[in-house]
């Protein structure tokens, strides 16, 4: 008995060595590190969508003023923003088998709006719904 009694005490002082080395105490340390990092991502994602909103809101406000600030956005959105209300009108016409849309009251070609996404007469120079400016 005396024999294990003192396997059992060195296991025991060992065990709280290895407990308090500085070699545990840094890997405790670098175990809450992705936690950490995951934290971190969850700010930066909240804050990208907050600028985001920001950037949004400030083009809808300026994007009919000569001088934005920031001309060179301002085409690329607008660009972009067309393109898109393009291929969304391409998408209706493959889904109704190719047919122009049309307006069922006085058979006029309509365009798709890129911000809404609603159908407008193809002359309109803005959208009857939300005021976008083609």
């Amino acid at each position: 008995m005396d024999f294990l009694s003192k396997v059992s005490a060195k296991a025991g002082e060992t065990f709280q060595t290895i407990k308090d080395s500085e070699v545990t105490k840094k890997a405790k340390n670098y175990a809450g590190i992705p936690g950490l990092q995951v934290q971190i991502g969850k700010c930066e994602s909240q804050i990208k969508k907050a600028y985001e909103k920001i950037g949004e809101d400030y083009f809808k406000t300026h994007e009919h003023e000569a001088e934005s600030g920031y001309p060179e956005q301002f085409r690329v959105i607008k660009e972009n923003l067309e393109k898109i209300g393009r291929l969304k009108a391409e998408i209706e016409e493959k889904k109704k088998g190719g047919e122009a849309v049309t307006d069922a009251q006085n058979s006029t070609i309509q365009k798709i709006c890129p911000i809404c996404g609603r159908s407008v007469a193809d002359d309109s120079a803005f959208c009857s719904v939300c005021g976008h400016q083609f």
